[in-house]
């Protein structure tokens, strides 16, 4: 959310950046730093993010939405094959840390 305005600028000078933002809607880093050290004292991790698809598409870019594994192909043969920048949110459960490390695994 830091760089919308590079998206305009991507737009006007007609380069094609495919930007792929995972949203898992939290700040991951530091909810796993406050999981470990203060677990009973949680705070200002949880993120309301926009909808990147349609964050995208305002700027004038393309946007895809990815929930499942198998509409990734898909999502990104029509993001690669775009005329403009492209944006592909892939919604991950919040849970998710990396691809072998959940939240839920801090607390064994």
């Amino acid at each position: 959310m830091m760089n919308g305005q590079e998206l305009t600028v991507a737009r006007g000078l007609g380069v094609k950046p495919l930007i792929i933002v995972l949203n898992n809607g939290m700040y991951g880093t530091i909810r796993t730093h406050q999981e470990i050290h203060h677990p009973q004292r949680i705070s200002g991790t949880d993120l309301v993010n926009p909808d990147f698809a349609d964050y995208a598409r305002a700027f004038g870019g393309h946007g895809e939405t990815v929930i499942k594994t198998e509409e990734f192909a898909g999502a990104l043969d029509r993001a690669l094959s775009s005329d403009t920048f492209s944006i592909i949110e892939i919604r991950i459960p919040q849970d998710l840390l990396g691809p072998d490390m959940r939240m839920s695994d801090l607390h064994r």
